[in-house]
């Protein structure tokens, strides 16, 4: 039953380990055992060991409230962006190889011109033409073999993959976001939502065949030059080639573009995005000369991109089905499929938000247990939770959603799930304009906020960078009546529920993290948090469960009701990098 509710830059570790080529291949071997690697098993196969249950058990108390919240994450383009726990050892060396040699090519930081070769330029320059691109002939001598950029006889890795410019002027990254991973639609109108279409590359979801520079290269013109996409635009649904999708890089917006830049932007961004393109499959060729890398690759793609939404679901119906509430966040739309084909269905309804965000495909839902919780009884009042925001203020769709529905007893209560900005400043408005709101039209009603808060640990003088501090967070919560499941002066090493951290395979090396650093350096914060009000809710002791030995609350990054501290995720059996928060409570009176 659906209801749509209406109204650091990597450090060095010493000499490089790779002084040529042929010692980076010597080093690349999948299925090596090394320390490294072994340490990153033992982290992982602990993960199989659960708490002496296989779900989360309610506690013996009447009328107890069971609530989890999850951002369930909103699929990852890149698969190799961010560290994972995998316990293949391949994926380490072929991660730590990428690592080392970007860090210290050596005599492979070769030209250009070796690897997106003369002749590659000129059909990619036919190629344009034929689109109808003018002054073609410019773009040889002004950007590819002189000028400025003079493309050509660049070195690979420290004057075309580390320059900082092309990330200024946005020659790369913004025909990448554009074509990286295309949202394609139905010709005629129906509910069917195809699979996204992937231009061929290794940082995205694409997992034809890469094996060589040549096959790469047919691949990659067809894709960007002959495929038509049915693609929804501003206008409705219109068929388009990915090269007609490409936008003008404007000087008025990056000024570091020079005009002869701004004046070539197209066909300028098209050279860009197949050089960089063409260096990533060279090298991780280069390092993986069986091409295992491209087993990896699809692994990770098999159960974090394809099989994401079904995974989600299961660990849901397996784990946590006893659970009357819960709130998710960053949901995709095809996550309703997921749901109404799964166990879950029969035994929780699906309240949605009337308005859905249909850009980023990210949305708050609310599923309730059908024998804890009435659908009849839900209404909508995300609108009123907003009206009490400050007008300068705004909500992207779908972040937000506020539900009034009465248990199966007749209590009133409003539930929230919230999605906060990357750096949580948009998260004590939403509770600030709750706790208004609740005061004017709910007086009587049991209220929880489950929030994706985004704030973070400032501890240790810790630089935050603007983003919103924890304490600072806790102290104005609790100002309103609130309290936290886990008290009002939580251990912060208790409460972290999220521990990511970037690869150097992605376009911002300035954020990686080296491996030996991806726990101690990752991003670990207290980001998922349940709320309530301290004169209506308190915590069910961990002495009311019975025989389950279960924490209370209980955090859960393995989908096996276990949490495991400084280990990075997602992994292949848990595809979010946000942990789950679970809680039971009870009536203060």
């Amino acid at each position: 039953q659906v209801v749509p509710v209406k109204i650091a830059t990597p450090l060095s570790i010493g000499p490089s380990l790779f002084r040529s080529m042929g010692q980076v291949v010597a080093r690349y071997r999948p299925g090596r055992q090394g320390s490294r690697c072994e340490s990153d098993q033992s982290n992982a196969s602990d993960c199989d060991e659960d708490i002496g249950h296989r779900d989360f058990r309610p506690p013996d108390v009447p009328n107890a409230i069971t609530v989890l919240t999850w951002n369930v994450a909103a699929v990852n383009n890149n698969p190799f962006e961010y560290w994972i726990s995998y316990k293949d050892p391949s994926y380490l060396d072929l991660m730590q190889g990428v690592e080392e040699f970007l860090e210290d090519p050596a005599e492979e930081d070769v030209e250009v011109s070796h690897v997106f070769t003369q002749s590659m330029f000129e059909e990619l320059r036919s190629l344009c033409a034929a689109e109808g691109m003018s002054g073609l002939e410019e773009l040889d001598g002004s950007f590819w073999s002189g000028g400025e950029l003079r493309l050509a006889s660049r070195r690979i890795i420290t004057e075309f993959i580390k320059d900082k410019s092309f990330g200024e002027k946005r020659l790369i990254s913004m025909p990448d976001r554009i074509t990286n991973t295309i949202n394609v639609v139905t010709r005629q109108a129906s509910e069917y939502r195809p699979p996204p279409a992937c231009r061929p590359s290794v940082i995205n979801n694409y997992v034809g065949d890469l094996s060589t520079k040549e096959v790469w290269w047919e691949r990659w013109k067809m894709f960007m030059f002959q495929e038509p996409l049915t693609v929804r635009t501003r206008t409705g649904v219109d068929v388009r080639r990915p090269v007609q999708m490409l936008q003008a890089i404007k000087r008025d917006k990056y000024p570091a573009v020079t005009a002869d830049e701004e004046r070539f932007s197209i066909p300028l961004q098209i050279l860009c995005l197949a050089i960089f393109d063409a260096v990533i499959v060279h090298f991780m060729n280069k390092l993986s000369p069986n091409c295992s890398w491209l087993v990896v690759k699809r692994n990770i793609c098999d159960r974090l991109y394809c099989r994401k939404h079904e995974l989600t679901v299961e660990i849901l119906e397996k784990r946590y089905e006893l659970v009357q509430i819960m709130c998710l966040q960053e949901v995709a739309a095809i996550f309703k499929d997921a749901y109404v084909n799964s166990d879950i269905s029969a035994t929780h309804w699906l309240a949605t938000p009337a308005k859905l965000d249909g850009n980023r495909d990210q949305n708050s839902l609310i599923l309730f247990r059908k024998d804890a919780f009435v659908a009849e009884t839900s209404n909508e009042v995300t609108p009123q939770i907003i009206d009490h925001m400050q007008k300068d203020i705004s909500l992207a769709d779908g972040d937000l959603f506020a539900l009034d529905v009465q248990s199966t007893n007749g209590t009133p209560h409003i539930i929230v799930s919230f999605h906060g900005d990357t750096n949580g400043l948009l998260t004590m408005p939403v509770v600030a304009a709750t706790h208004s709101a609740t005061q004017a039209y709910w007086p009587n009603h049991i209220v929880i906020l489950c929030l994706d808060a985004n704030v973070y640990d400032g501890a240790d003088g810790r630089s935050l960078d603007g983003k919103k501090p924890f304490v600072e967070f806790l102290r104005e919560v609790q100002a309103m009546g609130f309290t936290t499941c886990w008290g009002d002066n939580p251990d912060i090493n208790r409460i972290r529920t999220t521990c990511s951290a970037r690869t150097s395979l992605q376009p911002q090396l300035n954020k990686a993290v080296r491996m030996l650093d991806r726990h101690r350096k990752s991003d670990m914060n207290p980001k998922d948090i349940i709320l309530y009000y301290r004169h209506q809710l308190m915590i069910v002791p961990e002495k009311d469960f019975g025989g389950a030995k279960q924490p209370n609350p209980l955090k859960d990054n393995t989908g096996k009701l276990r949490y495991k501290e400084e280990t990075v995720f997602p992994m292949l059996d848990f595809p979010s990098d946000h942990g789950i928060l679970a809680a039971a409570l009870q009536s203060t009176h």
